[in-house]
């Protein structure tokens, strides 16, 4: 079983963790952390932390930005791992949820990552009315 880690500038990841609650029970198996005033240093060693706990287990690392501080120290410390790992930038609930759900059916890290990169994509109203509609013509 993968491990789950959502890392973020300010209170965001927290936020979502307390969101899954929405959807499953309390009992979520997701690791959250976030720079904030404490500074980069803070951070660094909590990322640190985190990394030690993960221990041999496989990864999914969620981020809210690309390139941003929490992705940065991800990437650097992932790259250090025998294990299989992902880091995914832009993180969201509809990517969240189903990673918790894979990794409830005990899914495989490999297996699981092509989808969440597929659902992970923006949705907008005004496209799917127009994917109903062109099916409909067929």
């Amino acid at each position: 079983m993968y491990k789950i880690v959502v890392a973020s500038h300010g209170p965001l990841a927290g936020a979502m963790k307390e969101s899954l609650k929405f959807f499953f029970s309390n009992d979520i198996d997701v690791t959250t952390i976030s720079i904030d005033e404490r500074g980069l240093v803070a951070f660094q060693a909590e990322m640190d932390h985190v990394f030690q706990q993960i221990g041999t287990h496989d990864v999914l690392i969620f981020t809210d930005l690309l390139y941003g501080t929490p992705f940065n120290e991800a990437a650097k410390r992932a790259a250090t791992l025998e294990q299989d790992f992902e880091i995914i930038a832009g993180v969201s609930m509809p990517l969240l949820v189903e990673a918790v759900n894979y990794q409830r059916q005990i899914k495989k890290l490999t297996e699981i990552t092509p989808y969440l990169l597929e659902i992970g994509k923006p949705s907008s109203f005004k496209e799917k009315m127009m994917e109903n509609v062109n099916t409909e013509n067929e």
